[in-house]
C-alpha cells in the first residue's frame, strides 16, 4: 500500500494485493511509488485544468455581465484585481462628466408617436454610449432623452478630459447620419443635441441601500455639468464646456468664449481642435 501525495497532503492510496510469484521486493515497492507519484502528478494537473477552466468561464460571465456597461479596460483592471481596492471606495476625486441631450424631444415624440420614440431613443443611446465606451468613459445614468456620462471613474488617468472632449466631437459629427437614418420617421423634424462637459470633483462610490446600490457620483460637479445644459439651446448640435475642462484637455482647443460665466468660470462653445500651423 502506497500513499498518493500532492501538495504535502494524502490524495488516495494505491494497494496491491498479491504477486503472482513470491512475495513484494523492495525494488516493488519503489516502482509502485514512482506509479503513485506519477499517478498524483496527474490528478493535480487534472485538478488545476479544472480550476483554470472554472475561472476562464467565471471571467467570461463577468465580462458578459458587465460589458454592456463599462469599458473593456475597466473590466481588465476588475478581473485581475487592480481596480478592486483602490477605485472603488467611496472617495473625493476629480473626474470630467458629459451631459448629452436631445433638443426639443418632447414635441419630437408627440409628432412620431411612442413606439418610434422608444425605437429613436434606442438607437440614439447605442450610437451615444458606444462613443462614450470608444473613449473609455462610462454611462452612469440615462435622464429619460439624453444621459449623464463619467470620464475618469472608476479608474481615472491623465486622459479624462481629453477623451471627453473626444467624445462630444463625435457625438457632434454623428448626428447627421442618425438624421438620416430617421429621415422618414422624423417627419422634417431632425434631431438636435447639446452637450455639455464639465471637470471637476465629485463624490465617488456606492450609493443607495441594501436592495438597490448604484456605483454614482454626487457633488457641485454634477449640478454644474446640468447648469452648463442652458447655454447649448440657442446654439442647435453646440458643445459647452467649462475652463476647467479647456485646461485640462491634452490638446489645444478651438473654443469661443461665451458672454456667461457659471459660478465664477468662464465658459465656451467648443469649435474642435486647433490645427497644426
Amino acid at each position: 500500500c502506497v500513499p498518493m501525495i500532492s501538495q504535502g497532503k494524502v490524495i488516495g492510496v494505491i494497494e496491491v494485493l498479491n504477486k503472482q510469484e513470491g512475495d513484494f521486493s523492495a525494488g516493488d515497492k519503489d516502482i509502485l511509488q514512482s506509479i503513485a507519484t506519477s499517478v498524483s502528478i496527474a490528478m493535480e494537473n487534472a485538478r488545476l485544468y479544472e480550476k483554470t477552466v472554472s475561472m476562464a468561464e467565471q471571467e467570461r460571465g463577468i465580462r458578459g455581465m458587465f460589458q454592456k456597461f463599462v469599458p473593456k479596460e475597466i473590466i481588465d483592471k476588475i478581473i485581475h484585481g487592480s481596480a478592486v481596492n483602490k477605485e472603488f471606495v467611496d472617495e473625493l476625486k476629480t473626474i470630467t462628466l458629459l451631459n448629452i441631450d436631445i433638443r426639443g424631444f418632447s414635441e419630437l415624440a408627440r409628432k412620431i408617436g411612442p413606439q418610434k420614440s422608444v425605437a429613436l431613443l434606442n438607437y440614439f443611446f447605442s450610437v451615444m454610449g458606444g462613443i462614450v465606451f470608444k473613449h473609455s468613459g462610462i454611462v452612469d445614468k440615462y435622464l429619460g432623452d439624453g444621459f449623464l456620462a463619467l470620464f475618469g471613474a472608476p479608474v481615472s488617468t491623465a486622459m479624462d478630459a481629453e477623451n471627453a472632449v473626444s467624445a462630444a466631437l463625435e457625438m457632434q459629427e454623428s448626428i447627421p447620419a442618425i438624421n438620416e437614418d430617421y429621415a422618414q420617421e422624423l417627419l422634417d423634424a431632425p434631431v438636435n443635441i447639446g452637450v455639455s462637459i464639465y471637470t471637476g470633483e465629485v463624490v465617488v462610490g456606492n450609493i443607495g441601500f441594501d436592495m438597490k446600490m448604484d456605483y454614482t457620483v454626487i457633488g457641485d460637479s454634477v449640478n454644474n455639468v446640468f447648469k452648463l445644459q442652458k447655454f447649448t439651446k440657442p446654439l442647435p448640435d453646440s458643445i459647452v464646456i467649462a475652463e476647467s475642462t479647456c485646461r485640462a484637455a491634452q490638446t489645444p482647443l478651438e473654443i469661443r468664449e461665451l458672454d456667461h460665466t457659471l459660478n465664477g468660470m468662464k465658459i465656451y462653445e467648443l469649435l474642435g481642435r486647433k490645427k497644426n500651423s
